[in-house]
């Protein structure tokens, strides 16, 4: 178990940000295709208690995530356990048995670096466009991971008015309301 403490944005050119990251030390670790499957439960109300159940595609790969609800702040700071599964279709077999439904899919192309320790991600989000998102490593104090995100998004130059703790779920649905509220 762990609490993962991480800054998004939405950036204009992804580019640049990645050209900033390189220049500041930043080491690739490599490019991936994620597929994110959030499960709505059938009898509690995760999104009222801002909690999430995902399973990530990756690689032929899944990892069951369940994320805790947020504490204040400016970056997004929750609880976070995880857990590899071999098959992530009998794994979604298993939830859908259970009741679980699929609520939502988030696709992306992530290109990956390290940081000074940070990870930090520039996402190419199917339907919503780029972002970075920077994320402190699971050792160090709250205050410590939080100012090594800060330190790093400071670094690459992120816009800080900019910085958002929505999921890119949360992200994807409100640009998909705003678009019917447009129609």
């Amino acid at each position: 178990m762990g609490y993962e403490i991480e800054a998004k944005a939405p950036v204009e050119d992804a580019s640049i940000i990645e050209s900033r990251v390189r220049q500041s030390g930043g080491e690739l670790i490599g490019e991936k295709t994620q597929v994110d499957i959030y499960l709505s439960h059938p009898c509690r109300d995760m999104r009222g208690a801002d909690e999430a159940l995902r399973l990530r595609l990756e690689g032929g790969k899944c990892v069951v995530t369940f994320k805790g609800a947020r504490m204040k702040g400016n970056l997004k700071s929750r609880e976070e356990l995880e857990f590899s599964v071999g098959e992530w279709e009998k794994a979604l077999e298993v939830f859908s048995r259970l009741g679980f439904k699929v609520a939502a899919r988030v696709c992306k192309v992530r290109r990956e670096y390290r940081l000074l320790g940070a990870s930090v991600a520039i996402d190419r989000v199917e339907g919503l466009g780029d972002f970075v998102e920077i994320e402190a490593p699971r050792t160090g104090t709250e205050m410590e991971r939080s100012a090594l995100v800060e330190s790093v998004a400071t670094m690459i130059g992120v816009d800080k008015s900019r910085l958002t703790t929505k999921s890119y779920v949360e992200l994807l649905e409100s640009r998909s309301s705003e678009s019917s509220d447009s129609m």
